[in-house]
């Protein structure tokens, strides 16, 4: 009798959430970088956290930042370029949770050049054409750095805007010299022998792991709602840790979700999910896109969520 009473009151005080899950709205570019938020609710690590996450894919990343800005979208997915200039136009965004780690390990993106191109080094790429998915994004900065801590001058570099899906093609007819490509073009570029890799630009934005993207929010919404911004960290946290180990097992949702080629995909270079937020990879991008977007640097912690005590 005694022991069922303590039960009863054991199951009383369990945590309210364990019985009615939170209700979050999740924004996500579809793109594998940001599908740790399917492995994150197929896997059930929303659950354990005890919120009920309603994912809104939108290819547009200014569309997403608007959501949230206007508090449609409590949590959205964005790049560490992005965010940085919205901070210094005085949009009070926050990152809580990491996106992808890039160094000469964990791959994010590169610069291919014609299968036949002599170019080498960063003063080979003066006064070239060079195709970027998005002008003032990774896409431009990433090469900018490379080619100016290559011996090059980024500033003789005429960018022109091209998706990603059509910048192999337009490398291999020369209609422009190289570009910046992100998987699973690069391997689908490789493979059709339209476009190789540019060695060793692995350090263009630091020499060790940094920060590429993250998940942010408004200042005011994570302030008043601590104890959500807390589940959804450690939900992401845990996906990040089993979706690094289990990345065949990723390949069916990604298929699910994206409508990606699963045997392609399987080729690609997978992308890394950081699995802590730190302040020291978060910095390298923020001083980057700080010289080529033309602002003052400042401290990554400006930028980064941290709760009140």
């Amino acid at each position: 009798m005694i022991r069922a009473i303590l039960i009863a009151l054991l199951l009383t005080a369990a945590p309210a959430y364990a019985q009615t899950p939170v209700a979050i709205h999740v924004g996500m570019i579809p793109i594998e970088p940001a599908a740790l938020v399917y492995y994150a609710k197929e896997e059930g690590f929303f659950d354990k956290a005890g919120l009920n996450v309603d994912i809104e894919p939108n290819p547009s990343t200014p569309a997403l930042a608007s959501a949230v800005a206007s508090g449609t979208i409590d949590i959205t997915y964005g790049t560490i370029p992005n965010i940085a200039v919205a901070h210094t136009k005085g949009l009070p965004f926050v990152i809580v949770a990491p996106g992808i780690l890039n160094s000469s390990v964990h791959f994010g993106g590169t610069i291919m050049i014609a299968m036949n191109s002599p170019l080498k080094t960063g003063k080979d790429f003066n006064g070239k054409t060079f195709a970027a998915a998005g002008l003032g994004t990774i896409a431009e900065y990433f090469p900018r750095a490379w080619i100016d801590k290559h011996g090059g001058d980024s500033t003789t570099v005429k960018f022109i805007e091209l998706p990603f899906s059509e910048t192999a093609e337009a490398i291999a007819a020369g209609r422009v010299d190289a570009g910046y490509m992100s998987e699973p073009f690069v391997t689908l570029a490789e493979r059709r022998k339209l476009a190789k890799i540019v060695p060793d630009t692995a350090d263009a934005i630091a020499p060790s792991d940094y920060l590429a993207t993250g998940w942010f929010t408004t200042a005011q919404w994570a302030q008043a709602h601590p104890d959500v911004v807390a589940r959804f960290v450690t939900a992401m946290h845990n996906a990040a840790v089993w979706a690094n180990a289990n990345q065949a097992k990723t390949v069916p949702m990604l298929q699910k979700y994206l409508k990606v080629d699963p045997a392609l995909t399987a080729q690609t270079r997978r992308p890394y999910y950081a699995e802590r937020l730190l302040a020291a990879q978060v910095q390298p991008y923020i001083d980057t896109t700080a010289k080529y977007a033309k602002f003052a640097p400042f401290p990554a912690a400006e930028l980064i969520y941290a709760p009140a005590h």
